[in-house]
């Protein structure tokens, strides 16, 4: 029996100052969990599946001297955040979308976007 083809990315984005973020949802199959994932500038930061994106925290220390750092953790502070997540709306009993929601330190990167179930 053939495996299901994966479904592409349903993807959201926005520019933040001088770079791109973009939010995607890859629907699982029939049954199966969907996948949450955060990019920026092309470069993946996290995949969540559904049970886990509900409330989100990622801190970075950044390190004395020099290094390479995202754009958007250069905020002045010694640690940035990325904080949010995607909350169910249900509607009779079943989950019927997602509503997300991603701060970046004080940056609002994913901002109010809902991705809907049939």
């Amino acid at each position: 029996m053939a495996q299901p083809k994966p479904q592409a990315p349903e993807c959201r984005g926005q520019q933040i100052e001088a770079s791109r973020v973009d939010f995607c949802l890859v629907r699982g199959a029939a049954f199966q969990h969907d996948t949450y994932m955060l990019r920026l500038d092309g470069a993946l930061i996290f995949a969540l599946t559904d049970d886990y994106v509900e409330q989100v925290e990622l801190q970075h220390t950044i390190p004395e001297g020099p290094g390479i750092e995202y754009p958007l953790s250069k905020q002045g502070t010694k640690t940035v955040k990325i904080t949010g997540g995607c909350i169910p709306e249900s509607k009779d009993g079943a989950e019927v979308a997602r509503l997300c929601n991603f701060h970046w330190g004080r940056h609002h990167v994913v901002r109010d976007q809902r991705f809907e179930f049939d």
